[in-house]
């Protein structure tokens, strides 16, 4: 008889509640746009300090507000963060961020700091460098121990997509998504637009009519509204380089795209940058722009993102580890120096796909004990909160 594979595990850090995390990071968020540069110079002056900066921030109105507290409060509060310095040009934006991050994670040390109390540039970044000092000394006492892969939420992210995005490496995604789920873990899988055409089997997977019915108005929603401002949502997209890359249309590219998720039933649907509240896996109802997607699969949760690439995109998140996986031999060869693991071999005959599995699966589990990915070794990493409205 066959002896059955032990589930794999890895060091992370353990905190007082929640899951274990990957990184120690000190998080110095910045709550508005306009404090970005100062969280820059932080970061520059902290060894430790991980710069988070964002888009917008100011005058925001609705749930526009709402979600941009609540993507940078989760993502202040994110399993791979130690503790938190929020940044802004005001106390408002700034104690709303440190509100939902203190609601998230209550262990974490959490300052706020805005520049207009503190009196501008020189002496706030004084008043932030004294404090991630003494935060920074505070981590420094964390040691990794053995977390269990069911622990772990994963993100599932593609981008650059072509044929062999469909083919090889979002199909080695999800059966890598497959084994954290049946480890007791999560996937969170996402990109609305990129579900039109295969919603209805998505939609079969669902574990209630609930979920069924959430997915199929996700994506007619989306179509709806590309045709109200007068897109032609189905004659847009594929984009021209996922045509290069082999797509014919939508219908092909949601098929494929749809196999990063594995099989097993969805059981949840959350918003932009929303904690699920079951485990399993979840489609998160976002954007699926590369940076906006990571962004709110990061602020979801997601202690990794796996970005599965056809042709080839570099970025990754600032705190998710983002690990790019390419079938596609030719973006093997060129992007070598953004690609963490390369499947190819699938395409050439030299891998079978369970390899590849094991691969990939392995890697992740190297990430999630320190491994460093290629965006983040090369500093190609971003955040930005996708908008509902226009600013007035």
């Amino acid at each position: 008889m066959a002896r059955k594979k032990a589930t794999p595990t890895f060091w992370g850090y353990r905190r007082p509640e929640g899951p274990p995390g990957g990184r120690n990071h000190l998080a110095i968020v910045s709550g508005m746009d306009n404090s970005n540069p100062i969280v820059r110079r932080i970061g520059s002056l902290v060894r430790d300090a991980t710069p988070v900066n964002t888009s917008f921030g100011r005058a925001l109105m609705g749930e526009d507000e709402a979600q941009h507290w609540r993507v940078m409060g989760h993502t202040a509060a994110h399993p791979n963060v130690g503790a938190a310095i929020i940044v802004s040009l005001e106390p408002k934006s700034a104690n709303a961020i440190a509100e939902v991050a203190a609601r998230t994670s209550p262990w974490m040390p959490i300052e706020a700091v805005n520049i207009q109390e503190i009196g501008g540039t020189l002496s706030t970044t004084s008043h932030v460098v004294e404090l991630a000092t003494k935060l920074s000394d505070y981590l420094a006492t964390a040691k990794r121990v053995r977390c269990e892969m069911g622990e772990l939420t994963i993100g599932a992210e593609c981008g650059g997509s072509d044929t062999t995005s469909g083919v090889i490496s979002n199909p080695v995604t999800g059966m890598v998504a497959d084994r954290v789920v049946e480890a007791g873990g999560s996937v969170i899988f996402s990109e609305t637009l990129e579900i039109v055409g295969a919603e209805h089997l998505l939609a079969r997977r669902a574990a209630d009519r609930k979920t069924a019915r959430r997915i199929i108005d996700s994506a007619r929603r989306a179509v709806d509204y590309a045709e109200s401002i007068g897109v032609d949502f189905i004659g847009s997209n594929p984009a021209p380089d996922n045509i290069r890359g082999g797509l014919s249309s939508i219908e092909e590219k949601s098929l494929g795209a749809i196999k990063k998720a594995g099989s097993h039933p969805i059981v949840e649907i959350v918003g932009v940058g929303e904690r699920p509240s079951k485990k399993g896996t979840i489609f998160a109802d976002a954007p699926c722009a590369g940076v906006e997607n990571i962004s709110s699969l990061a602020a979801s949760g997601a202690q990794a993102i796996v970005f599965s690439t056809g042709i080839g995109n570099p970025i990754g998140h600032p705190i998710s580890p983002t690990i790019k996986v390419t079938g596609n031999p030719r973006t093997a060869r060129t992007m070598a120096e953004n690609i963490d693991v390369d499947i190819s071999g699938v395409m050439e005959g030299t891998m079978r796909i369970d390899e590849a599995r094991d691969l990939l699966e392995k890697e992740l589990t190297a990430v999630m004990s320190g491994k460093l990915t290629t965006s983040e070794l090369l500093g190609e990493t971003e955040l930005t909160v996708s908008r509902a409205a226009l600013s007035l």
